[in-house]
């Protein structure tokens, strides 16, 4: 299914060996021309990018009866990472809805040899995720119950069973497995093409060796697309430029931010042994040995992912087409040992290449889809952290239908763009951050389970204090906030290293301080919660909250209203408190992660009124939750106010002015229960 003569630069006139597809129709081919076909003068939608994600996305517009598209490639049809791609498209992910998006790709994958005339290679070989400790069984079993739900096919066996599904596994270390039947491998390369070439039969225009410089904008939407050979006037863009779609954010009018970062990624192809594997041997993923093997060509395909992974490509553009990297066997080592521990037998197989390619990877292990909060009409769809032939079907899908109607038929807030800001877009943090990432695709992860890297870029300005009273922390959006707090005398080693699905050292501490607010005071440092305000001359302010809100907000100045945003069907867009300080003047509390979700909607539906303010002041505000039967009589002993429910009731605000600062601050709303 993978072809080694694809581990180097093909030549313009070249064709990739193996395939036997020919150009889809209205490809334009540099080299096989004299002249060059001319570049449309506009289009509705120009996506950048002719790998698998990319041709996903033209091919599913087209199928929702998009005209006008045209699909930009800077160098050959699937040369970056498609073509390297080791072929295997699971379902076995860690949330629902990457699972959703890898089942419809291989769904896709396996009808679109029927329906283009182009052989995909499609294998139904079905998979096998190892287990090696309890711990690890139990995760596989959770994602069983998971994908059962969803009414897809998996079954949890022992370690016999997988002995008779994979000749070749060492099975005295395992505890169980998970076997995924409707797993299946591909050509990569192929199912590239076969998508291009239906997306071409649907009218999609497609251009090769072309260059998109930058993406032009006016009044925060798009309006063209500058290339090398021209500008497209266009309305939306697209930009699945993989391991270019950074740089390429960075190079718009308006900046966008992008945060991923590429990575080196190793496999190894081996040549048959004795007894040559069957093309429908399952695929082994071996998480706890960090590695996956495939059967390719009689032989197997192993990779996996390192501890020490090695990040690549940090400064300006690259080749236009990837092209094998350099070897490093002292890097491979491990994941080789680990190979040969759980498939002994392939000890006397005869190497045949090890494959050093680039891999994009996000901050937080998920990929980055949809609109650009910055910039109308810009979508992305990009960062799939080595998964990119498993997901490009259904977040092609998804990311058509989003286009189409405004938003996609599945809940896809955990891989929305938006729901990172530009403290993780930095450089710097990246760089960090996937040598992190990369590791983590394989560990086992846990509940409440943090990432180590890129911290402290937000805090509060108590965190001295609260970290001397031996606060642990988490990370949320970029803010640090305390997760529980140490008492004396407790092992913090111990703490930090209990990770694990059943009960952990912190849970009886995290019992007390819950026992503390249910039945004395407590307060709680929320600073990190996103803080706007909306002002306006007139009642603008006003209108504009009640045409978003669920609740009506037209109440009398100094009360609280906790409602939500919705969209037009109804579901939620934002989770929030608005108090109402003046009577044009609005403030407006939000989780800490809807920060630029938040902001994006209310730009969005904001008129263009010049005496209509809108602005993110979550850094200038302390904010403190008192809790408790007690919090009354702490807030008592500490205010001027009187507290009582005839003076202060509940959901109610109280606006201080200092004489000293000339500022106004507010005090937390207050909420009794009955």
């Amino acid at each position: 299914a993978l072809y080694p003569k694809f581990f180097v630069v093909v030549k313009p006139e070249a064709t990739s060996p193996g395939s036997q597809t020919s150009s889809p129709r209205g490809l334009a081919l540099a080299g096989e021309t004299a002249q060059p076909v001319p570049l449309p003068s506009q289009a509705r939608v120009v996506i950048c990018g002719g790998g698998i994600v990319g041709t996903s996305v033209a091919y599913h517009l087209a199928k929702l009866g998009w005209t006008e598209i045209v699909l930009l490639e800077q160098g050959r049809l699937g040369a970056g990472t498609t073509r390297l791609c080791a072929g295997i498209v699971s379902v076995a992910k860690p949330i629902s809805i990457e699972c959703k998006m890898a089942d419809y790709s291989n769904s896709l994958y396996e009808r679109l040899e029927e329906e283009t005339g182009v052989k995909t290679g499609y294998v139904k070989t079905g998979s096998l995720c190892l287990a090696q400790n309890q711990d690890r069984f139990l995760s596989l079993k959770r994602l069983a119950s998971r994908l059962k739900v969803m009414g897809i096919a998996c079954n949890v066996i022992k370690p016999k069973d997988v002995s008779k599904l994979h000749p070749l596994v060492n099975i005295h270390d395992l505890v169980g497995a998970l076997h995924l039947p409707g797993d299946a491998v591909v050509s990569s390369p192929d199912v590239n093409h076969a998508l291009a070439t239906a997306a071409a039969s649907h009218g999609v225009q497609i251009y090769e060796r072309t260059t998109v410089n930058r993406v032009m904008l006016d009044k925060g939407h798009v309006t063209a697309v500058e290339t090398d050979r021209g500008a497209i006037e266009c309305e939306y863009f697209v930009n699945c430029a993989g391991q270019w779609a950074y740089e390429l954010g960075q190079a718009s009018e308006t900046k966008v931010s992008v945060p991923l970062h590429g990575c080196e990624h190793f496999y190894l192809l081996s040549k048959p042994p004795a007894e040559p594997l069957q093309p429908t041997t399952p695929v082994v993923m071996d998480m706890d040995g960090r590695i996956y093997v495939r059967a390719w060509q009689g032989g197997i395909l192993s990779g996996g992912f390192e501890k020490n992974p090695k990040p690549i490509f940090t400064e300006g553009r690259n080749q236009l087409e990837i092209q094998n990297m350099q070897e490093d066997w002292d890097h491979f080592e491990p994941m080789l040992t680990a190979l040969l521990r759980r498939m002994p037998e392939l000890e006397a197989c005869e190497i045949h290449q090890l494959v050093n390619c680039p891999e994009s990877f996000t901050p937080d292990m998920r990929c980055l889809m949809g609109e650009s909060p910055g910039a109308h009409g810009y979508f992305v769809l990009a960062g799939m952290n080595a998964s990119g032939l498993t997901f490009a079907g259904g977040a092609g899908k998804y990311l058509a239908e989003w286009m189409t109607y405004g938003y996609p038929t599945a809940n896809v807030w955990p891989l929305d763009i938006k729901r990172f800001g530009n403290l993780q877009s930095s450089r710097t943090f990246l760089r960090h951050r996937v040598m992190e990432v990369m590791p983590l695709l394989y560990n086992l992860k846990v509940p409440r389970w943090d990432f180590q890297t890129g911290r402290q870029l937000r805090t509060s300005p108590l965190y001295d204090r609260l970290d001397t009273q031996g606060a642990r922390w988490m990370e949320k959006h970029g803010f640090e906030r305390a997760k529980y707090f140490v008492p004396a005398g407790k092992d913090l080693l111990s703490l930090d290293a209990s990770k694990t699905f059943y009960k952990p050292d912190w849970f009886d501490i995290v019992g007390a301080e819950v026992k503390c607010c249910k039945e004395a005071v407590c307060v709680i440092d929320m600073s990190s919660f996103t803080k706007f305000e909306v002002t306006s001359s007139d009642d603008q302010a006003l209108e504009l909250l009640q045409y978003l809100c669920a609740n009506d907000l037209d109440v009398p100045v100094g009360h609280i209203v906790h409602t939500g945003m919705l969209n037009e069907r109804g579901g939620y867009e934002n989770d929030c408190s608005v108090v109402r300080i003046k009577k044009n003047s609005f403030f407006i509390i939000s989780p800490t992660d809807q920060q630029v979700h938040c902001w994006s909607w209310l730009k969005k539906h904001m008129p263009k009124d010049p005496n209509l303010h809108l602005e993110d002041v979550s850094w200038k505000y302390t904010a403190l939750n008192l809790i408790g039967p007690r919090a009354m009589d702490v807030l008592g002993e500490l205010s001027y106010v009187s507290m009582t429910p005839e003076h202060f009731p509940s959901l109610f605000c109280k606006v201080r002015n200092t004489t000293s600062s000339c500022q106004a601050s507010w005090t937390s709303p207050v909420v009794r229960r009955e």
